[in-house]
């Protein structure tokens, strides 16, 4: 390459400008660490973030957001994944000027996350405008707040745009402080079988039930059975309705309710047999998770479907909202796997595994 027609890039020069460009954006740009401390924030963020430090300190975001989103930190804590978004668009209201603030939060690293605010006041006005244009949009929103059955609207990457009442009392967040989080926040998917419902129906568009276990505000924890259907399964940008109906807190086997037209979503899982294997189960769990799928498929129904999931599980779609039919295959299937269990993998683990609850 001809040195004469070459230039080293001037990185100083290069770092000036980006730094000129973070104090001039229109919109405020903070970085601050995971206990809330801000090491960076640019002109429009102090302009914004001014009117909520009362006692004139700026240095914590969390401090700053107390008295209007106090459960930020929380959500922020909760965020399980090395890096990504975690709140996006979230509107924050500040009665004494009146003002709407809108704040997304990205986590960059396990060190350093970066938040963007804007105010939204004007757009907010114009968007409430837009949804009070027809008599007929109000009547819809309003039958759709007052539901009984606690609903909520999501986008197909989770983040919840709209919410009735009875959600919110369900789980505890005001209208304001709901929108902007992500429904797994609240819905914690510990198994994996939300999220392989929620990846079948982008491919069926069929609605479907499963039950949850919610997480509720101050940590209140409960089961429920969640119903989910797309709203619009002609954009690519699905939509979906979801209904939350608490289960009663007692010993008792209940029904959960069955959406007619939509899918069962159940699991089966292994974790009693792995429990009962022991040491050894790291050693089979690749040919036993094989074997088993291999003999739980036959059983189930020909609109059925198995997927694996997480923590030597599987999910089953049931096709049949028949609970009993369910769980007749549902046992079955396990009896069958303990089966081969006790027939594949020596005498040592059919001992164990014989005398294993499978509850």
């Amino acid at each position: 390459m001809d040195s004469d027609l070459y230039e080293e890039p001037d990185i100083a020069s290069s770092y000036e400008a980006l730094i000129e460009f973070l104090y001039l954006a229109p919109v405020g740009i903070i970085k601050f660490r995971p206990d809330g401390t801000i090491d960076m924030a640019n002109p429009t963020a102090a302009q914004l973030l001014m009117p909520l430090a009362t006692d004139g300190a700026m240095s914590d975001l969390y401090r700053l957001f107390e008295g209007l989103a106090p459960d930020l930190q929380a959500h922020v804590e909760r965020f399980g994944h090395p890096a990504g978004q975690i709140f996006d668009q979230m509107q924050i209201a500040i009665p004494s000027s009146r003002t709407v603030l809108m704040l997304d939060i990205n986590k960059i690293n396990s060190t350093t996350l970066m938040a963007v605010v804007q105010n939204v006041t004007d757009l907010t006005e114009a968007r409430r405008e837009v949804v009070r244009r027809t008599d007929a949009q109000r009547l819809l929103a309003s039958v759709f707040m007052r539901l009984n059955t606690p609903v909520v609207i999501i986008r197909a990457d989770g983040f919840i745009l709209l919410s009735n009442v009875a959600f919110q009392n369900l789980m505890g967040y005001d209208a304001k402080s709901i929108v902007g989080l992500n429904i797994d926040a609240l819905l914690p998917d510990t198994s994996g079988m939300t999220e392989a419902a929620r990846s079948q129906q982008s491919l069926d568009s069929k609605a479907y039930e499963i039950e949850i276990e919610a997480l509720a505000k101050g940590g209140r924890r409960f089961r429920a059975t969640m119903s989910s259907c797309i709203l619009d399964d002609a954009d690519s940008r699905h939509l979906r309705v979801v209904t939350l109906v608490p289960k009663p807190s007692t010993s008792g086997q209940t029904t959960p309710a069955t959406q007619r037209g939509g899918s069962q979503v159940r699991m089966i899982s292994l974790s009693a047999l792995s429990a009962a294997v022991g040491a050894d189960w790291p050693r089979i769990e690749s040919r036993a998770m094989m074997l088993a799928e291999a003999i739980i498929k036959p059983l189930l129904g020909p609109l059925d479907i198995l997927k694996v999931g997480k923590g030597s599980c599987f999910i089953v779609w049931f096709s049949d909202s028949n609970l009993d039919h369910q769980n007749r295959i549902l046992t079955h299937a396990m009896q069958a796997v303990r089966t081969v269990f006790i027939t594949e993998f020596g005498s040592r683990i059919a001992e164990r595994v014989r005398t294993a609850s499978l509850v």
